[in-house]
Order: C-alpha cells, then sequence, then structure tokens
C-alpha cells in the first residue's frame, strides 16, 4: 500500500511542478503537506534555489528542496541535538548519493545542457521544451528518493 500513497505524493509534486512551481517549491510544499507540516515560508523559502540556485547552474533545485523537506523531517531544533544534526547530515548523503545514480548529476547544468545565466541558454532551455520533457521526470524521481530515505 506504501507505494500508492507513494506514487500520489510524488504525483501531486510532478502537478505542481507542471503548474509553474520550481523544483524546490514543489517537493518541500508536497512533502511538508504530506507530513502535515504547515509552515507560511513554504514555498517562499525555496523560490532562490531554481535553476540550480538563482539559476547559477549549480546543485538542481530538486535536490535542495528534498534536503529541506529532509531537514523538516531529520533537522536539529536546538543547538545541542547532536544525534539528529548527525541523523539529517547521513540522510543528506544518502539522499545526494541516491539521486546522482539516479539523475546522472547533482547540478543543474548538467541536467538541462543550458547555461540559464545567459539569455540564449535560457531561450535553448525554453525552444527545447526541457522544463516539459526533461525536468518533470526530475521532480518525481527526487520525490521518490526523498520518500524512500525518509522512510524508516
Amino acid at each position: 500500500m506504501k507505494n500508492v500513497e507513494d506514487e500520489i505524493i510524488v504525483e501531486r509534486a510532478v502537478s505542481r511542478f507542471k503548474e509553474g512551481y520550481v523544483y524546490s517549491e514543489s517537493i518541500l510544499m508536497t512533502f511538508a503537506e504530506a507530513r502535515g507540516i504547515k509552515c507560511e515560508h513554504i514555498p517562499k523559502i525555496a523560490t532562490g534555489f531554481a535553476g540550480g540556485m538563482g539559476r547559477s547552474g549549480s546543485v538542481c533545485g530538486a535536490l535542495t528542496g528534498a534536503i529541506m523537506a529532509l531537514s523538516l523531517k531529520y533537522g536539529r531544533k536546538k543547538l545541542n541535538e547532536t544525534e539528529a544534526y548527525e541523523k539529517c547530515i547521513t540522510k543528506s548523503q544518502e539522499l545526494c548519493m541516491q539521486f546522482e545514480k539516479t539523475c546522472g548529476s547533482i547540478y543543474c547544468r548538467d541536467l538541462t545542457r543550458c547555461n540559464l545565466t545567459t539569455t540564449e541558454g535560457r531561450r535553448k532551455f525554453k525552444e527545447q521544451q526541457i522544463r516539459e520533457k526533461v525536468r518533470a521526470k526530475i521532480v518525481g524521481n527526487s520525490m521518490r528518493i526523498l520518500l524512500n530515505t525518509t522512510r524508516e
């Protein structure tokens, strides 16, 4: 039964992405909603991670959104919570490794094959419909990896 529930969550994240939310927003919003976490700062806190952090092509927003979501579950609330800190870091490493294995890279510029800092790169991104053809799949993969990583 868990797989059916997971796929509903995955589809919700993909749906949000298709509505226009960026990777990081889609992943974080959907995970928080699925876990009953309400915060007025979601999706706002995740917006700047678009395009590999401000379109820089760095770490993919689907991965950063997943790590933010993972931190909602495992992150520490107080400085001295070293056990929570270590668990969150370990889970984050696991998530990063699985993301790279599944998607081929953790970097937006590698996944899109576009330089989003330039007008030409953004035009190529739009003309080749990379958001529609490539990125929706990455949202789904990232959410599945997140759900597997947070399964106890």
